[in-house]
């Protein structure tokens, strides 16, 4: 039961084929990295869809992940993205763990861990990797301590505590805060059934889906209420900075074939 956690991804190719890679040009090195991060991106959307939809605790096993995520070309939420994502780096050779963290966005108080992200250590420097946060994009490797990346964020780490800090126009805001911690797979478990099995959970009580686009805006899709209450669903496509580009709602007898034709979910509701 519990060994599959720990699995190494049975087809590295099949992955990294997946995100639109040639496995003949990736190695464990900082060049691959950031192509897989940033690709991973473009081709994994974030979506909660078997939660929403119908309130399943989503399995984190390695091959089961990697039959949804590769296999069926879904996406899924934090804990499934971000689960393959570090077993794919580690399977590459990657020295690569999963840290548990705490989204602290918005708040003046520390909310649990709910989170799943990852850390690379690559030439003894480590690096703060994530694909699978839904409200924002992580499509470049962030070393500690090292300043802010190309898209705006940044990774600060002092005496084991580190915190995700934001650029803003008036400054930065900390949005993630995470103990320098590797943990296990089965340490997991018990949020992904806190977030999925919790009726006032948002991700049982709103549907999201999000994507990058070529153009690295943020295509995303939200229906607020449970499948059966939901009747439409608001696509925005927002460019790197936050500005609106494009909003529109959908009748969700539509949602199928927009979630098929724009994020490349084949599901039925």
């Amino acid at each position: 039961m519990y060994e599959e956690l720990y699995a190494n991804v049975k087809d590295i190719s099949e992955f990294l084929r997946r995100i639109g890679l040639d496995p003949a040009e990736i190695g464990p090195d900082l060049a691959s990295l950031k192509k897989i991060l940033y690709n991973h991106h473009l081709h994994v959307p974030f979506d909660n869809l078997d939660v929403w939809a119908e309130a399943k605790e989503p399995s984190l096993s390695i091959p089961d992940l990697f039959g949804k995520i590769v296999g069926r070309n879904r996406g899924g939420y934090c804990f499934e993205i971000n689960g393959l994502l570090e077993a794919a780096l580690r399977t590459i050779g990657f020295d690569t763990y999963c840290v548990e963290v705490r989204i602290t966005k918005g708040r003046d108080f520390l909310p649990p861990c709910r989170h799943r992200s990852i850390v690379v250590t690559l030439d003894g420097k480590k690096y703060f990797c994530d694909a699978g946060l839904g409200f924002i994009f992580f499509p470049e490797p962030a070393e500690f301590n090292a300043g802010y990346v190309r898209f705006g964020y940044k990774a600060v780490c002092e005496d084991g505590l580190c915190k995700v800090f934001v650029k803003k126009e008036d400054g930065e805001e900390e949005i993630l805060r995470f103990a320098d911690r590797p943990m296990l797979p089965v340490d997991y478990i018990n949020m992904n059934y806190a977030c999925s099995q919790d009726p006032n959970s948002s991700f049982r009580t709103r549907l999201s889906l999000v994507i990058m686009t070529p153009e690295e805006n943020r295509r995303n899709l939200v229906s607020d209420g449970t499948v059966d209450k939901a009747a439409e669903s608001v696509i925005t496509l927002k460019d790197p900075s936050g500005k609106l580009l494009e909003q529109r709602t959908i009748d969700n007898k539509d949602l199928s074939r927009v979630m098929l034709e724009e994020f490349g979910i084949d599901y039925n509701i």
